[in-house]
């Protein structure tokens, strides 16, 4: 598998697709060596975003076929009742020696393995992508 990834510029409030826009490309920065999203601008320069967020997609899809990224808040729905549901953040746990993306749960839920691997393959649980951490936070406010 291809890691694709997005980035979210800090001061544009604007998330980037490299692979899907036309208009955005990766380059690296050479004050860093860090990878960063170059933008076709409007006059026709191309332009790198000083402030972003790279994000990893997971290479998981949600109930909707929407593709999971690292920082999208997602729902998790127990069978049919929406009653039986939770909200999270995808998270890459990478840096706490645990090369993984995964999500939060609540205490009133058990999983024997990475939640996210866990949900996919157990059958009787969904997940939805609803949001993600930047446009839409007040998804997590008393969730997590």
């Amino acid at each position: 598998m291809i890691p694709k990834f997005r980035a979210y510029s800090v001061e544009e409030n604007i998330m980037y697709y490299p692979d899907e826009d036309k208009n955005v490309e990766w380059t690296i920065d050479d004050d860093t060596g860090f990878i960063a999203p170059l933008i076709n601008l409007e006059n026709g320069m191309w332009g790198m975003i000083d402030k972003y967020v790279l994000m990893q997609s997971t290479g998981l899809k949600d109930k909707n076929d929407v593709e999971i990224f690292e920082g999208d808040v997602v729902k998790v729905t127990d069978g049919e009742s929406e009653e039986d549901s939770y909200i999270s953040a995808v998270r890459n746990y990478s840096n706490e020696g645990y090369p993984a993306f995964d999500i939060e749960y609540p205490p009133t839920y058990h999983y024997d393995s990475n939640v996210l691997s866990a949900i996919m393959c157990n059958g009787f649980e969904t997940i939805e992508v609803i949001g993600n951490l930047w446009d839409n936070p007040e998804l997590l406010e008393g969730a997590e």
